[in-house]
């Protein structure tokens, strides 16, 4: 059987990474040929009007360059799996060459592409045509098959329930251990996408105050800085996961409580979890199954709710290295790639 992956999303991305790559290995020693295709989606963007200007005109030349690639490539596959969708802005035009696809389709899901994301929502007419749901909308009617992150995302999808429900996960077995150390200031982590930074804006004055205090440091792992409170910025590199998970003795997933919200994936708490970090969530979505259920860290949610957790993570050292134990353990009983890479070959064989 011959198969293609297509992955909407860059190398760099999570989503890429541990949703489709992951799987490539297990899937061909069950289905046989098994390919990949991923957008070359990655364009840096300036902060003035020509770098704007330069920044749409790249995107332009490789979405019609994903389109021809698309066109050539599904040639002779028996299946194609796809992750969220061809490419990561523009109409649904480049996920033609999909829909007309003669062999069997299965489309991956982690986030409820086929709405507006809440920073989307908040742009002109022309902004949520760019980066709206038209690509996912137009895979959801061809799909043979759907596979969602999450139960709350398997139950939103538009007139059809998701076939199987697969957790994004990450291999544990790679990720270093952190050490909790006794001496101040606490090391903290965020990481993640531009578009989910600002889920950190309520806490600024939180940091503002740990960290004059000398009680807590915040470090943000990200393609852009936090501008809006105090933090260390590090730029994301795929060559430093996991590695950098070690220096977060805990680790945040802020989120608001919004439909587009409760359908994530909870991805980066087991990937906090697999270096034995500590850590604290808002209790949305999937975020209260993982905590509660692995027992590895604090809910929160008014910002007073999180200063207080920091403030008692920072004082007890001991309570942070028992958290994280038990983070650990929950992502090494919670991951089954093997199980994983079973339900897709089926879906995929049909």
């Amino acid at each position: 059987m011959r198969v293609a992956v297509i992955a909407e999303q860059p190398l760099t991305s999570s989503s890429t990474q541990f949703r489709a790559l992951q799987h490539l290995p297990r899937l061909r020693a069950r289905l046989g040929q098994v390919d990949a295709y991923v957008a070359d989606s990655e364009v840096d963007r300036g902060r003035g009007r020509i770098d704007q200007v330069r920044f749409f005109a790249r995107h332009g030349v490789r979405y019609g360059r994903r389109r021809i690639e698309l066109e050539r490539a599904l040639r002779g596959y028996d299946a194609v799996l796809v992750q969220r969708g061809a490419y990561p802005m523009g109409p649904g035009w480049v996920a033609r060459p999909l829909a007309r696809f003669d062999g069997r389709v299965v489309l991956d899901l982690d986030d409820a592409v086929f709405e507006l994301a809440p920073v989307v929502a908040a742009k002109g007419r022309a902004g949520r045509w760019l980066y709206g749901g038209q690509q996912a909308r137009v895979l959801l009617a061809r799909a043979d098959a759907v596979v969602a992150s999450t139960c709350a995302l398997a139950d939103m999808l538009p007139n059809r329930r998701a076939d199987a429900v697969l957790p994004s996960v990450p291999d544990p077995e790679p990720f270093p251990r952190v050490e909790h150390r006794h001496e101040l200031p606490l090391r903290v982590g965020w990481t993640g996408t531009p578009g989910n930074i600002r889920y950190l804006d309520p806490l600024a004055e939180v940091f503002e105050r740990l960290g004059r205090e000398g009680v807590a440091r915040l470090e943000v792992v990200s393609s852009e800085p936090w501008r809006r409170g105090p933090s260390i910025f590090r730029r994301w590199r795929l060559d430093e996961v996991p590695a950098f998970f070690a220096r977060f003795e805990v680790g945040l997933m802020p989120l608001p409580d919004t439909r587009y919200t409760r359908a994530k994936a909870g991805f980066k708490l087991l990937q906090y979890m697999a270096a034995g970090a500590a850590t604290v969530a808002s209790p949305v979505g999937v975020n209260t199954e993982l905590v509660e259920g692995s027992g590895g860290g604090l809910m929160a949610g008014e910002p007073a709710e999180w200063e207080e957790a920091l403030r008692r993570l920072a004082a007890d050292p001991a309570l942070r290295a028992e958290l994280g134990g038990r983070g650990r353990a929950f992502v090494e009983r919670y991951v089954d790639l093997d199980a994983q890479a079973d339900t897709l070959a089926g879906l995929l064989r049909g």
